[in-house]
C-alpha cells in the first residue's frame, strides 16, 4: 500500500500510450478538419486574419498540415519526438497569439489568477504533454521502438 501512495499504481508504459494516442488523435482530426472541412478551414482563417498572422497564403495550409501529420505520427508512435516538437511549436505560437487575448477577457485579477488562466488553456496543457514526448519518446508500444528493436538486432546501432 505504502509502495502506491509513493510511487503509484505502475503500469508506466500503458499511461504514456493512452497519453500519447490522445493526444495525437487531438492533432490529428483537428487537422483533417482544417483542411478538409470548408467551414472549419474558413474559420480558421478567419481567425488567423483577425490574429494578424504573417504569411496567411502559406499558413492556412502549413498549419493543419503540420498538426494533421505530426498528430499522425505521434498516433502511432513514428518518429515521436520530430512530431511533438512541431506539433509544439504550432501550440506555442497559438498560445501567444490567441491565448493571449483570451487570457485578457479572462481578467484576471492577480498575478495568480494569471498564472491560473495561462495553465488553464488547452493549449498549454498540450504543450506540457507534447513536452513530454519530445523529452521520453514514444514509448514501447510504438513504430518507434519496432524500428529501434530491428535496428538494434541488424547491428545498425
Amino acid at each position: 500500500m505504502i509502495d502506491i501512495l509513493f510511487k503509484g499504481v505502475g503500469w508506466t508504459d500503458i499511461a504514456l500510450t493512452l497519453d500519447r494516442v490522445a493526444v495525437g488523435m487531438f492533432f490529428m482530426f483537428s487537422g483533417y478538419h482544417k483542411l478538409f472541412n470548408a467551414q472549419r478551414h474558413r474559420a480558421f482563417v478567419d481567425e488567423l486574419t483577425s490574429l494578424h498572422v504573417a504569411a496567411l497564403w502559406i499558413n492556412q495550409w502549413w498549419v493543419p498540415s503540420v498538426e494533421f501529420a505530426g498528430g499522425s505520427a505521434v498516433v502511432i508512435g513514428l518518429l515521436t519526438p520530430l512530431a511533438a516538437l512541431g506539433l509544439l511549436a504550432i501550440v506555442l505560437v497559438a498560445s501567444f497569439t490567441s491565448g493571449r487575448l483570451r487570457i485578457a477577457g479572462y481578467q484576471p485579477i492577480d498575478r495568480a489568477d494569471r498564472i491560473d488562466d495561462w495553465l488553464y488553456l488547452p493549449e498549454v496543457l498540450y504543450a506540457f504533454m507534447l513536452i513530454l514526448f519530445v523529452s521520453a519518446g514514444a514509448g514501447p508500444y510504438s513504430v518507434d521502438a519496432v524500428i529501434l528493436r530491428w535496428l538494434d538486432k541488424s547491428g545498425a546501432l
